[in-house]
């Protein structure tokens, strides 16, 4: 057994644990039918069984709801760790907490913005739910000349970065792509948009290679001056009538969206418990345009709009 394995039956085994522990204690404080029928309730001497029964079924609903948490815990204790069984992305938001719609109510559009200060920015927008698109952000960017296919198969080829990266996340969608080998090994005609459709994402996670590549692009100069980005950042690439299906993220912090080259259109969906409260909305992002979102409480779409090779970097930002 490798060491990674041994480390992850370990993680596993421990958190197995920490369940039964929670379990055995809810176990406990069970409390049978004739104890609850002795309890004196204010201002009743006497409780129908009916009523008693209902006492019943709101304890047993309060420990389902905590048979609920463990179970949250217990999974998001398992799939955090690099374990060798992986657990669908798509069945993550059955876990995820019910929303408060205020997060939306009202936001029928996404805010486009410029010239806007830092200190602006984080008073109204950067830690809000409302989508924002930043106009002027990507002036002065190297990454807007220069970003296309031929430049990642370059960099991910002779900077010898390629097997490194097929380690962290690597998006496949509907491409057949496993791997950023395979998309920088494609044919001329495919790489070129005029064979079978692709579209995928990748992240960063070596310092190396995420220094080198923000040469060719920096902070976004409307962040809260004290916000922290993530080490890693992420990367989308893809033709036409590609993109990514309707999902909610999973990470740890809100995001912004550089359009580095070509048109893509969102579309934002409210969480399900909020879809008679909220409206979807849709738009497109231009080449040189920063969307700011949060990708774990909108549902989102994108499609490639025709025309140019679609290319997006996106980071976190706490």
């Amino acid at each position: 057994m490798n060491p990674s394995s041994k480390t992850c039956d370990k993680r596993s085994k421990a958190a197995e644990y920490k369940l039964q522990r929670i379990l055995n204690k809810i176990e406990t404080l069970k409390i049978s039918d004739s104890y609850l029928s002795q309890i004196k309730f204010p201002g009743k001497e006497k409780r129908s069984s009916k009523k008693i029964t209902n006492y019943v079924k709101v304890y047993s609903g309060i420990c389902v709801v905590l048979v609920g948490v463990t179970v949250k815990w217990f999974y998001d204790d398992i799939t955090s760790k690099s374990c060798l069984v992986e657990v669908p992305s798509s069945s993550k938001s059955l876990f995820r907490p019910p929303e408060d719609c205020s997060m939306c109510i009202g936001v029928d559009d996404v805010v486009r913005l410029a010239n806007i200060s830092a200190e602006e920015f984080e008073q109204h927008y950067a830690y809000s739910a409302t989508p924002v698109i930043v106009t002027d952000a990507t002036q002065e960017w190297k990454a807007i000349k220069e970003f296309d296919f031929n430049f990642f198969a370059d960099f991910y080829r002779n900077v010898k970065m390629g097997t490194q990266t097929n380690d962290c996340f690597f998006f496949a969608y509907k491409s057949g792509l496993h791997s950023l080998q395979e998309v920088f090994d494609m044919d001329e005609a495919r790489a070129n948009l005029s064979g079978a459709p692709w579209y995928v994402g990748w992240s960063t996670c070596y310092s190396e290679e995420s220094r080198q590549l923000r040469a060719f692009y920096r902070r976004p100069y409307f962040l809260p001056r004290t916000a922290e980005s993530d080490t890693l950042d992420w990367l989308f690439m893809g033709g036409p009538g590609q993109g990514a299906h309707m999902h909610v993220d999973s990470v740890r912090h809100k995001s912004w969206q550089a359009q580095v080259r070509g048109r893509k259109q969102w579309q934002l969906a409210p969480p399900p418990e909020c879809l008679y409260a909220c409206e979807r909305i849709q738009f497109t992002v231009e080449p040189g345009e920063i969307l700011v979102v949060d990708t774990n409480r909108w549902y989102h779409k994108t499609n490639v709009l025709p025309g140019d090779l679609s290319i997006t970097i996106g980071a976190e930002y706490d």
